[in-house]
Formats: structure tokens, sequence, C-alpha cells
């Protein structure tokens, strides 16, 4: 029957779906509605009864298609669906259920290598194939791509992926299982013993000098780098919970100990607000970050820190710390194989010092504001008998037993 317009259209199959033809045109087409979409395309019949043959076939190839998920109908990008994903990831963290460093992170990955691949791409047509499809672009475009910047682009697509699934984008969430040729090399944190963190002292204190005969406008960064290396190592904060934290956060305290055989009384400081991976937190450092904190307050001319909401440390010195480093020869740990360090190895010593002083390691990840299983399995283990005061104690001697 035509309609209004002269357009030809005969529903089949009780109307699942239709052939038609329009008023200047020779052939049929067929089509069918998902999803409030208009699926069609022409038969290139001319033939009502040949057109209606191709058009039952047709049909029931792309009801396969959408059960098996390979008809894209949705019209919404990957790039469309990311922009509201970061906007929604914001909110978080201001509600601080969320870290501005992770969301700097994520926005990173997407602009700097998932857009490029997946931008136009439709949000439904995302699947494991298209995870494998882009490790192989990510392979071929940079081939010293490792394992775990590989990890950072997956997680930056889970995000857009599970904020579309919570709006009801997409009906199903793809699961990116990766398998490796080879086993990931299991080895501890890069950290500094005590004779390196105190090679580290002094070289950063020989820098300093050495800025002040020849270019004394970087003694202050180099004095703030001192600090900051010191305060990393008494408290175990994250780099982005060191870049986040205020002289309003800090307080400092007092308990009685003994010190080097002589009771005491030593200052600690107590941490709040500390912003970082977890939200927010609080921890309570050793007793070095007093002595730190005193030196900011007074270099920085601040009359009443409790009351005063700047940032602890003004920059991040990331290059000058690597140029120590390099020049005490401490870059590279002596594990095998060598690991690279740099400022998330201040939180690797706090807490590798703390288990070899003999804390719990609950405490530790309490107060470091991770998983008891995350200080076992990254450093606990490879601590092993160092940590163990007493593992050879005996409580009878067994004969022949040490000879």
């Amino acid at each position: 029957m035509a309609d209004a317009v002269g357009l030809v259209k005969i529903n089949l199959l009780n109307g699942r779906f239709h052939i038609f033809q329009r008023k200047k045109s020779p052939f049929w087409w067929v089509g069918f509605y998902h999803k409030g979409k208009h699926i069609r395309e022409t038969t290139k019949e001319k033939n009502q009864v040949v057109a209606e043959a191709f058009a039952e076939k047709w049909y029931f190839t792309k009801q396969s298609q959408i059960q098996s998920g390979q008809l894209v109908t949705s019209t919404k990008t990957f790039g469309a669906a990311a922009k509201t994903a970061l906007l929604n990831y914001e909110q978080s963290v201001k509600r601080g259920e969320r870290s501005q460093s992770t969301l700097d992170s994520i926005q990173v990955c997407l602009k700097a290598r998932v857009l490029p691949f997946f931008e136009k791409k439709p949000i439904e047509s995302i699947t494991n194939q298209s995870w494998f499809e882009f490790k192989d672009y990510i392979y071929k475009m940079f081939p010293d791509a490792k394992r775990g910047t590989l990890h950072q682009y997956k997680n930056a697509i889970r995000v857009v992926l599970n904020d579309a699934y919570r709006q009801g984008t997409i009906k199903s969430l793809p699961v990116f299982k990766d398998s490796y040729d080879s086993a990931r090399i299991d080895a501890p944190r890069p950290w500094f013993n005590p004779s390196e963190y105190k090679r580290l002292l002094i070289g950063i204190r020989q820098h300093i000098k050495h800025l002040e005969e020849v270019q004394p406008r970087w003694v202050r960064a180099a004095q703030e780098l001192y600090d900051y290396v010191i305060f990393g190592t008494n408290t175990g904060m994250r780099v982005s919970e060191l870049a986040n934290v205020r002289f309003c956060d800090v307080e400092i305290q007092r308990e009685k100990v003994v010190f080097r055989g002589e009771p005491t009384v030593r200052e600690f400081l107590v941490i709040r607000n500390i912003k970082g991976k977890r939200g927010t937190g609080t921890c309570k450092s050793f007793y070095g970050a007093a002595t730190a904190f005193g030196r900011i307050v007074k270099r920085r001319a601040i009359d009443e820190p409790k009351k005063s909401d700047e940032k602890l440390f003004v920059a991040h010195h990331r290059d000058m710390f690597n140029e120590v480093l390099k020049a005490t020869n401490l870059k590279y740990s002596e594990s095998q194989p060598p690991a690279k360090r740099d400022f998330v190895s201040l939180r690797a010593t706090y807490i590798c010092f703390r288990l070899l002083n003999g804390a719990d390691v609950y405490e530790v990840a309490t107060n470091c504001r991770t998983s008891p299983e995350m200080i076992r399995e990254s450093y606990a283990k490879y601590l092993g008998g160092e940590m163990f005061k007493d593992i050879n104690r005996v409580r009878e001697t067994v004969e022949g037993w040490d000879e």
C-alpha cells in the first residue's frame, strides 16, 4: 500500500520486518526497527517475490548479528562516552571518592594513545577483540611499550566502558583478558637500605653546597628536596599525597621513648586530610619528619602553620632528584634484575624501615593507607630473615645442630 508520499510498504513475518519501495525507485528495500533506529538495506531487486526472499534471509542474519554483538546500533562514539566518563569521574574526585592524581593519569592515557585509536568507534563495538587490535597497534607504533604501560591504557578504557555500562549505553562489559608468553618477573619495590639512604642524604647535602657556589638561585629548591626526601621516608606518603599536603594538615605531637638507651621525649607528626589514591586518610610519622617540617616552616616564614592552607612543598624536584641519584650511583638497585628508583622509592623505604624495626604489618598498612596483603606481597616476603629477629631462638640445645 502506498502512503501519502508514494512509499509502498509491505509488512512481513507478522510485522517483524518490512520491504518498501520509494516512488521514483524501481528497487525494493528491506528494514526493521531496533532500539528506535531504522535498520535498512536495499535488496537490489525489482521483483517483489525475489525481494521478499532476500529480505527474510537478511533479517535473520541481522538478528544473529544483534545477538552476537556484531551489529552496532548505538550512535554514541567512544570519544563522546569518554567525555561523559571524565565528567562523572571529576565529580567523584570532588566528593573525595577518587583521587585527582588518578584522574590526571587517566586523562593522559586517553589523550596520548587511547583516543587516537578508539575515538570514532561506536561504544557498542568495543569488544575483547578490540583490545587485542589496540595492543597490536601499540606494539607496532611503540615496540618498546611495557606491560605496565598497557595496563594503564586498559584501565583508562575500562573507566569509559564502566561509565557507559552504568549509563545503560552498553549492556555488557568486555573482559580484556590478556595472555602472556612469559611469566611476570617477581621483584621487590626498590628502596634505599640504611647505608644507601645515608649516601643519598649526603649526596643531596653536597649538591646544596655545590649550588651555593655555582648557582645560588637553586639552593632553596635543593633544600626543599632534602626535606622532601626526609619527609617522604619518615611518613610513607605517596607522591600524590605529598603534593597535596598543607601546613594546616600537620600537627606536631610528642611522646616518651627510649632513644639510644636513654629515656627521652621526641616529636612526631600527625598528618590528617591526606588526599591521595584512596581518598582521604591520616598517618603518624616517624620522628625525622618533625625536624624536616620545622625547617620548612622556618624557610617559608609561616607564622601560624595551623591556619595556613599553603602546600608544604612548592615544586616537584624530580629532575634534581635524578641528578643526585645518578651522582651517588643510586639510580638503580642492586637487586636482580636492577630496579629503577624514583620518588616512589621513598615510600618503599619507609615501609621497609618500619618492618625491619619490628612494626606490625597491619599497623604499617593502616598507616600507609593500603592493605596488609600488599605490604606482605610487595615488601615483607622479600625482607625475609632480616625481619625475623627471633627465628634462631632455641629452648634447648640440639647436639651437633650447628656444627
